[in-house]
C-alpha cells in the first residue's frame, strides 16, 4: 500500500510541536493537525483514520476521549501516545507508547510498525 494514502491526524495542544510533527510524517503519509475536540469529530468523520498521534501536551482525561471518538469512528485506528516522563493511563490504552523526545527517527519508526511497513521499503527513500 503506497503510504501516502494513509491519513494520520496528529492531536495536541502545542502549536510549534504539532507543526514539527507533520513536517516530519508529511514526507510519506497524509497528515492532519486537531488541537481539539469539537474539530476531531469533524475530522474523524471526513474519512478513515489509520493513526493517531496523541501528543503529550494533551491532558489525560482529554486523551481518553481523543481514543474513545477515534475508535468509535474507526475501530482499526492505531493510536500511538508521545510520553514525558512516567506512562499514564492514556498510554495504557493506547496501541503504543513512546517518549516525546526520543525524535524523529523514532517517530518514523513506531508509526511504520504500527502499520506493519517494513523499514527496508523506506531505506531507498
Amino acid at each position: 500500500m503506497e503510504t501516502r494514502s494513509l491519513r494520520l491526524l496528529c492531536y495536541g495542544h502545542d502549536d510549534l510541536l504539532l507543526f514539527t510533527r507533520k513536517c516530519i510524517l508529511d514526507e510519506e503519509f497524509s497528515v492532519e493537525i486537531c488541537k481539539g475536540l469539537a474539530s476531531l469529530g469533524e475530522l474523524l468523520a471526513e474519512g478513515a483514520v489509520h493513526v493517531v498521534v496523541l501528543c503529550h501536551s494533551v491532558p489525560e482525561a482529554e486523551c481518553e476521549e481523543v481514543i474513545e471518538m477515534s475508535r468509535a469512528a474507526w475501530p482499526g485506528v492505531k493510536i500511538l501516545t508521545l510520553q514525558e516522563g512516567e506512562l499514564g493511563d492514556c498510554g495504557l490504552h493506547s496501541d503504543k507508547t513512546m517518549e516525546c523526545l526520543a525524535g524523529p527517527p523514532a517517530l518514523l519508526r513506531q508509526i511504520h510498525a504500527l502499520l506493519g511497513i517494513r523499514a527496508a521499503q523506506h531505506a531507498a527513500r
